[in-house]
């Protein structure tokens, strides 16, 4: 005696959820051991590495942009000492002139301190050339930890 169609295909279901269940399983233990920090260190230590070295050089530029904008930044009693210093009449100005001369004196002392356009162009490359290098290493990285397998042929040098 054989077995009903229904019986035989609550069977199959059963036996095909319990190997969905296990590939699930499968693939969460997969995942969490692909976001480990701790394993994907020790995969990649030079993806991760550079990565952190990135980041960190960001956060560096992003923090000396800062300071050196704080620095520069001239407060009003300081233009006023030296609209003093050369002699100019500041309280005979009226509150729009006032304001331009001040904008305008900003400027000017901005572009003296900026030092030379050549140096200001050398720093801006170097910042292009590491930002780029750090792009290539984070699609490298992202590459690796998708694919976990070796990188594609077009990507490597």
């Amino acid at each position: 005696m054989g077995e009903s169609a229904s019986a035989r295909t609550e069977r199959e279901l059963a036996a095909l959820r319990g190997e969905i269940d296990r590939d699930l399983a499968t693939l969460r233990a997969r995942i969490s051991d692909d976001l480990d920090p701790r394993h994907l260190a020790a995969r990649q230590p030079l993806a991760v590495f550079g990565t952190l070295g990135s980041l960190i050089a960001v956060v560096g530029v992003a923090f000396a942009s800062r300071v050196r904008n704080a620095r520069r930044s001239r407060g009003e009693k300081e233009l006023d000492q030296i609209i003093e210093r050369v002699g100019g009449r500041l309280d005979r100005l009226k509150g729009r002139t006032r304001k331009r001369l001040r904008d305008s004196l900003r400027r000017e002392i901005g572009e003296v301190e900026s030092g030379p356009r050549a140096k200001q162009m050398v720093w801006e490359a170097a910042a292009a050339a590491l930002t780029s290098a750090a792009t290539l290493l984070a699609r490298r990285f992202a590459t690796r930890v998708v694919a976990d397998d070796e990188l594609p042929e077009d990507t490597r040098r």
